[in-house]
């Protein structure tokens, strides 16, 4: 595969790399014989921001061939720790960091939709019909037509249906195009069936089968009732595993180091791709995994499967982790708000909508504290926030233990005044994205139309920075972009609930999140008896006008003392 020799050449070429800088710890290299190395690597002429509360900077720092830190500070300190014969990495005088973490992520699936076709945001129903049938001829040998991209809110107002289109453009297979924030899909009629859904069957568990104003289904299907699409158009394993591979070179080229893959959709087999890229050791990111809980599985069913898919015992890969959809998003109207909509997208739920009951929920919740799971909530409204909440303060188990299990809200749009102490009160995270499209000022004023003034307090970082809560940057790459960079530039830029410091933001994109992850006692600051996960910098980041973050190129990326991504203007 194109992607594992990609793997192969950054591994022969940092082979060769390290022999030539090899030497002795005088620097000086032998020109009689191949310089021996002790299986130590020592990282020189670096600015080391460790993001250690114990050391802010270093000059160097050095580990031995299991790639554990062994020493960190001043060079000379660093190279007596050393001994004779490391390996030398002469940074350049260039910036180092820990490698920063992504608490929230799709990996598997940004790898697989960046082999669909793409069908961009915003355009007209007659522009997707002429899209999905030139896609239709593009993938002439596939079961299914695929693709992703599109948005997808505007279609259910159109004057003909979007089933009609759809089954115009591709009349003889099953067709899928998946939104742009993964909360909907579009079908046809022979998508609809091989999904098992017929024209008169009422919406499922925590789903919207959207409906035309004669009562008719549209093709599209929101929330949890995409899944069923989703399954029934499911990729085959190897696709699955070529798509992490993808998502694995994005991941590296970006510095990031460590991931929860806040998908974890067992029912279309993605922790299988993961566990194959460990055993054959082509995992390159550390992963603390989500496994999706489905709302409309009988309970008992769902939660034995859950108990058995549950790890926490690798440094490497793990599924520890269960996703818990409270609520949906503003933009469709779904998420769940603590009074009504001043103006309603849709009259069945005039304040937002749930996932799952109230005794559901609290059935879940408990279940997967007792099994070992920490719990990442997708929340959107100030309703979904305060259930999770409420939720997690009522688990059977100590207060201390409740905390200690690290259980996170993600997105956490809308917060209630009332609400925001009692993330440290109780010890949940808050986990946030900055994607250019949420935190500006005309998608608030755009919101402000249907929620009211709320809007302008909309994903109150630095309000529950300010409360105490631990608070982490993430991506949801695909449905946001990735680059880590430019998350902490906007964080520290936007114009409202701005981070105070860039010390404060990569703390939350590195330890904060690690702490999220449980990781923070072997990743997330470059420490003694921490893993050499850590990433080299054009630029130091310090010297830069926050506007100018996102501008920086990540030159080095290195997991466990292995590199995974050497930008081409790098040589150490």
């Amino acid at each position: 595969m194109r992607q594992l020799r990609r793997w192969s050449r950054i591994c022969v070429a940092f082979l060769a790399f390290v022999t030539a800088c090899s030497s002795d710890t005088t620097g000086q290299s032998n020109s009689d014989q191949e310089p021996v190395s002790s299986g130590v690597t020592v990282v020189v002429n670096a600015n080391v921001y460790t993001v250690d509360a114990n050391q802010g900077w270093a000059e160097a720092f050095a580990y031995d061939e299991a790639g554990v830190i062994i020493a960190v500070g001043a060079e000379a300190d660093v190279r007596a720790v050393a001994g004779e014969g490391p390996t030398v990495i002469d940074a350049g005088d260039k910036m180092v960091l820990p490698g920063f973490q992504d608490a929230h992520v799709h990996v598997p699936e940004a790898g697989i939709n960046a082999e669909m076709c793409f069908f961009p945001r915003g355009l007209t129903l007659s522009d997707y019909e002429a899209l999905a049938a030139d896609c239709d001829g593009e993938q002439g040998e596939s079961d299914w037509v695929r693709a992703a991209g599109a948005s997808l809110f505007d279609l259910r107002d159109t004057d003909e249906s979007p089933l009609a289109v759809l089954d115009r453009a591709v009349p003889d297979r099953p067709a899928i195009v998946l939104d742009d924030l993964g909360h909907a899909v579009w079908t046809n009629t022979l998508g609809l069936e091989a999904a098992g859904i017929r024209p008169d069957d009422p919406d499922p568990q925590g789903g919207v089968f959207h409906r035309d104003a004669s009562g008719h289904l549209s093709g599209l299907l929101l929330e949890d009732a995409q899944q069923l699409v989703r399954n029934a158009a499911a990729p085959d394993d190897e696709t699955n595993y070529r798509g992490l591979l993808l998502a694995m070179e994005e991941l590296a080229a970006n510095g990031v180091t460590t991931v929860s893959d806040a998908g974890g959709y067992w029912g279309q087999n993605h922790p299988a791709a993961w566990e194959r890229a460990l055993a054959e050791g082509t995992l390159t990111v550390r992963a603390a995994n989500s496994l999706y809980v489905y709302p409309g599985l009988p309970i008992d069913e769902q939660l034995a499967e859950l108990e058995a898919r549950f790890s926490n015992d690798s440094d490497w890969l793990r599924f520890d982790t269960a996703k818990v959809y409270v609520d949906g998003i503003l933009d469709l109207g779904t998420a769940s708000l603590l009074g009504p909509y001043d103006v309603p997208v849709d009259e069945h739920y005039p304040s937002g909508f749930n996932y799952f009951t109230p005794e559901q929920l609290s059935t879940y919740v408990n279940e997967l504290h007792t099994i070992g799971y920490r719990i990442s909530f997708h929340v959107i409204g100030d309703k979904a926030v305060r259930d999770a909440l409420d939720v997690i303060e009522a688990i059977d188990d100590n207060a201390q233990s409740i905390a200690d299990r690290r259980h996170r809200t993600t997105h956490t749009y809308l917060v209630h005044p009332d609400d925001l102490p009692r993330f440290a009160e109780i010890g949940v995270i808050a986990d946030f994205q900055q994607s250019a499209d949420a935190v500006a000022t005309d998608y608030h004023e755009f919101l402000a139309e249907f929620v009211g003034d709320q809007a302008f307090d909309l994903i109150p970082t630095a309000q529950l920075i300010e409360a105490n809560a631990t608070v982490t940057l993430s991506s949801d790459w695909d449905a946001g972009p990735l680059p880590p960079l430019g998350t902490i530039e906007r964080s520290l830029t936007r114009d409202a609930n701005a981070v105070p410091d860039l010390e404060t933001a990569l703390a939350m994109h590195t330890i904060d999140a690690a702490y999220a992850l449980g990781h923070h006692d072997t990743t997330g600051s470059i420490e003694v008896g921490k893993f050499a996960d850590y990433v080299v910098l054009q630029h130091n980041l310090f010297d830069l006008d926050p506007a100018d973050i996102d501008d920086t190129t990540i030159l080095f990326t290195v997991v466990a003392g292995t590199p995974i991504h050497q930008d081409l203007a790098f040589t150490p």
